[in-house]
């Protein structure tokens, strides 16, 4: 139900003119007095809208004119600062091997999950603002960054991760009081996926073999077909420094946790 509100202020105004037509004197039918032309709606005039009607009316004037996008429709991205996009495109042009997100909550495991590379920095709109105008502060931020996945690095380096076990995907993210938060993508091999490759890959080195003696290269468009039962296990873990990130890697029960086809896995706090 739409209200035209023109409508209903023209109303009340001719409403209000014909009251006080009626009330000056001379006006009226000889002396006799004037009548209140408005009287034969009821006692006191008044207009009542109903409840659907105010909350068409409320719904009504908050559509933007001509089309306009609504605030709240636009993303945390969208809604930054000319300055801050500036700022953001720079970032990600410096930094090409990190995803940058921005969010309203960067601990939203949705937010997580738009990365598409390796490393993904979690962002909110006003840390960006801040970074985009404080040169200091972002080379700050940016230092934790680099810090954090240099960490990552020399653990998967190390071997500390375990066997068969690999980082799959690094996001960070700072709360209000700028603390660093990681979250860490994980995925182990299992023994037996480990022996399929290992088999399908002395089958590709003993078809290529053939196919090179008996010039048959027919037999080079098969290898790698047992990639499409390959299946791993998932895990992600949180933590605010490499103390916490080694203790929760060490405490991963593997065995506890299912095998599946490329899918995010279990989250461990």
């Amino acid at each position: 139900m739409a209200i035209n509100t023109n409508y209903q202020q023209t109303f009340y105004k001719n409403a209000a003119q014909l009251r006080k037509s009626a009330a000056e004197p001379g006006k009226g039918n000889g002396s006799r007095k004037a009548e209140d032309p408005m009287a034969k709606y009821g006692g006191d005039f008044d207009v009542e809208i109903s409840r659907e009607g105010l909350a068409a009316l409320a719904k009504q004037r908050k559509q933007p004119i001509g089309g306009a996008k609504e605030e709240s429709v636009k993303s945390p991205e969208e809604r930054l600062s000319a300055k801050a996009q500036d700022f953001l495109a720079k970032l990600r042009e410096e930094y090409g091997d990190y995803d940058f997100i921005i969010a309203d909550d960067v601990n939203d495991p949705k937010a997580l999950d738009q990365a598409t590379k390796q490393y993904s920095v979690i962002l909110r709109g006003d840390e960006l603002e801040r970074m985009a105008n404080d040169e200091d502060y972002a080379k700050e931020v940016m230092g934790k960054v680099d810090s954090a996945v240099e960490m990552t690095k020399r653990i998967e380096k190390n071997g500390e991760l375990g066997e068969g076990v690999q980082f799959k995907r690094i996001s960070i993210s700072f709360d209000d009081d700028g603390n660093m938060r990681l979250f860490a993508d994980l995925e182990k091999m299992t023994t037996q996926q480990k022996e399929r490759m290992e088999a399908a890959k002395e089958k590709r080195a003993e078809e290529k073999k053939e196919a090179e003696k008996e010039k048959h290269l027919e037999k080079e468009k098969h290898p790698g077909k047992e990639k499409a039962t390959e299946a791993v296990k998932h895990t992600r873990i949180e933590a605010s420094s490499e103390e916490e990130l080694l203790e929760k890697l060490m405490n991963i029960d593997w065995d506890e946790i299912p095998e599946d086809k490329g899918a995010r896995g279990n989250r461990r706090r």
